[in-house]
């Protein structure tokens, strides 16, 4: 046992560690209450929080041996607006043009003769992408973009050159 002294120092020593301890938790309780609701800076993941977008859009809606020419479109945007295309935009990311993986099983489903080429960037991320219906994986890249693509594109309906009588 300890001499009374010594047990008055140890408890001392260890009420000083306990309110060390609840200084360290109150302060590090500040710090993180003071990170909350910095509106001004921008939320990752935000549309355009790190820069503009500005995208060259070519669509052949009846792809290279139909009779209807291609068309071609800029659009830029320098924030989330009302503009359809713009808000189009904001729904999407450079990952949506990805092309799909070389070992992803994709179904061998025509969805129509459609092409579409988008280039330029998005939140500062390069875009070059060529789209397709050609099958199942195509077809969901192509489907990402058709809100774009109709907001572009007066009366632009995926894959209808499939519906269109051909001449013979």
């Amino acid at each position: 046992m300890l001499p009374p002294k010594a047990r008055l120092a140890r408890r001392a020593t260890l009420l000083d560690i306990r309110a060390l301890a609840l200084s360290l938790s109150a302060l590090g309780l500040a710090l993180a209450a003071g990170g909350c609701g910095d509106e001004g800076a921008p939320v990752s993941g935000d549309p355009f929080a790190e820069g503009d977008a500005s995208l060259t859009v070519t669509l052949d809606p009846d792809g290279p041996d139909g009779p209807k020419d291609e068309e071609t479109e800029e659009v830029g945007c320098e924030e989330v607006s009302d503009d359809a295309a713009c808000a189009a935009i904001a729904d999407l990311d450079a990952g949506d043009f990805d092309p799909p993986p070389t070992d992803q099983p994709c179904t061998e489903l025509f969805g129509g003769p459609d092409i579409a080429t988008i280039e330029g960037q998005i939140d500062g991320e390069d875009i070059d992408a060529e789209l397709s219906r050609a099958n199942g994986c195509e077809i969901e890249r192509f489907d990402a973009a058709v809100p774009l693509l109709q907001a572009l594109f007066d009366g632009y309906e995926p894959g209808a050159a499939l519906d269109e009588p051909t001449a013979g």
